[in-house]
């Protein structure tokens, strides 16, 4: 039989403080069964206490950086507070402050997520986390009930268990997180924040099955609720004459909370007789969305020193108080206006109006949901050239192209159009929208458009533009 190779003495380097240091790595022998390692320093050589050479090396090099002592299972373990160390560094790497104010609200989902997912495995630290523990994770949140981390004195006696799409939402923070900690996570791993010996080799939650998720029917506005919301802030907060106009503005916009709630005027892009906002939603997506006539003018009548549109819910709300029976409140009214303050009132008066009606409740993304059942939002033109270039269409649209003013203000009005047309004419009315007086030359050319007779049509649209009539964009 061919003799076994014999293992021969290894050399590797290992660098400190930006130094190599030479360790040569003896093999294991008749008498030691291991094996050791011995760098410039040292009297003797030390034992790395490994029969293997790579784990061997992974121990000499904890060695050398840790002063000759060998390295501890608490040492080499990524604790809680590392953990959490580098996801607050992944998200303070935003620098536009509406990216900084989105990345703060997602590190808190994600800080949460870990704490539920450290009280209910009991795993301390968690990435000693393993594919079974995080399906069991799952399998058991489903079983808590919603106010499982803590109950009130006037909670429920019996409550709901937590959903799946709640486990769910809790799950795919974790797996990001997990994530960022995986060397082999490439630009995802956030490295510099601990030793890279400390960073996992691999991703728990991508090891398993997960549970599934629940669909929901979409909640939507129908007509009723839209004048019914309306009527609701004009009875109970008269004085909340920002309440409708937030309502109006979230129908016609299809935008999120924040993003509504912290609109500018400097945001305002006028064009013609047409009144326009840009904004900057999730992911740095940028958008414009038109506003009616009606409404444009309402808006202007709260507008004051202040760059926000809704500005004015700060004096409104402070006077309210001052004048109801109980003025207490009035005095913790912030002096300056602050979007997040506008935008708590708002979704609670919305909640509690819409918990008696029989669609059951709703909350401020339920206006999103109704307008892009309208909209339909999103063309396929950026999809197109990007194939026929043969690039990716983010690829595009971030390092080669970019929308012009002229592509957003039509992409605006093709929306503003949609939800027009899906709206009731006295719905449309009561949220902002002036229909336009037509002339008898323009009532004319309707006719001759529909008798088809396209000589009258020509003479009549020439005549229209040279009153000024005519159409744009």
């Amino acid at each position: 039989m061919p003799r076994k190779p014999k293992i021969e003495k290894q050399t590797i380097q290992v660098i400190v403080n930006n130094k190599p240091v030479a360790v040569t790595l003896f093999p294991p022998t008749a008498t030691r069964r291991i094996w050791y390692a011995y760098w410039p320093g040292l009297k003797f050589s030390k034992s790395t206490g490994q029969t293997t050479l790579a784990d061997a090396i992974v121990a000499a090099e904890n060695m050398v950086k840790n002063g000759g002592q060998k390295v501890t299972v608490a040492d080499a373990l990524m604790s809680d507070e590392e953990f959490e160390a580098i996801q607050r560094r992944h998200f303070s790497k935003k620098t536009d402050p509406a990216a900084q104010a989105r990345a703060a609200k997602t590190l808190e989902d994600c800080l949460d997520a870990i704490t539920a997912f450290r009280d209910i495995t009991g795993l301390k630290p968690i990435t000693l986390a393993t594919p079974d523990d995080c399906e069991r994770f799952q399998q058991q949140a489903q079983t808590l009930p919603k106010n499982w981390r803590q109950k009130h004195l006037n909670s429920k006696s019996s409550v709901g268990l937590l959903s799946p799409n709640t486990v769910l939402k809790w799950s795919r923070s974790l797996q990001a997180a997990f994530e960022r900690v995986n060397r082999s996570g490439g630009r995802k791993c956030v490295r510099g924040v601990v030793d890279q010996q400390k960073l996992l080799g691999g991703n728990p939650w991508n090891q398993f099955t997960w549970i599934g998720g629940t669909n929901k029917p979409i909640r939507q506005f129908d007509h009723v609720e839209l004048l019914s919301l309306l009527d609701h802030f004009q009875n109970h907060w008269p004085e909340i004459s920002v309440g409708p106009l937030v309502a109006k503005v979230c129908l016609w916009s299809w935008s999120r909370r924040e993003e509504v709630m912290s609109l500018q005027w400097s945001m305002l892009r006028t064009v013609d007789d047409e009144r326009h906002f840009e904004i900057e939603g999730k992911r740095g997506v940028k958008k414009w969305f038109r506003v009616p006539d009606g409404l444009f003018g309402e808006l202007v009548k709260t507008r004051s020193d202040s760059p926000f549109v809704f500005a004015a819910y700060t004096e409104q709300i402070k006077r309210y108080f001052e004048n109801s029976k109980t003025p207490g409140p009035a005095k913790n009214v912030e002096g300056q206006f602050k979007p997040e303050n506008l935008g708590n009132w708002f979704y609670k008066k919305l909640v509690k109006w819409s918990q008696t009606l029989p669609k059951g409740k709703a909350t401020i993304h339920v206006f999103r949901k109704t307008s892009l059942q309208y909209a339909r939002a999103g063309e396929d033109v950026n999809r197109q050239v990007a194939a026929d270039a043969k690039l990716g269409e983010a690829v595009m649209t971030t390092h080669y192209v970019r929308e012009s003013d002229v592509q957003m203000r039509n992409a605006s009005n093709r929306t503003f159009h949609r939800i027009l047309a899906s709206l009731p004419s006295p719905v449309a009315a009561r949220y902002g929208h002036v229909e336009p007086q037509r002339t008898d030359l323009e009532k004319r050319l309707d006719e001759a458009r529909t008798s088809k007779n396209w000589e009258l049509v020509t003479r009549l649209s020439n005549e229209l533009i040279r009153c000024g009539r005519g159409t744009t964009g």
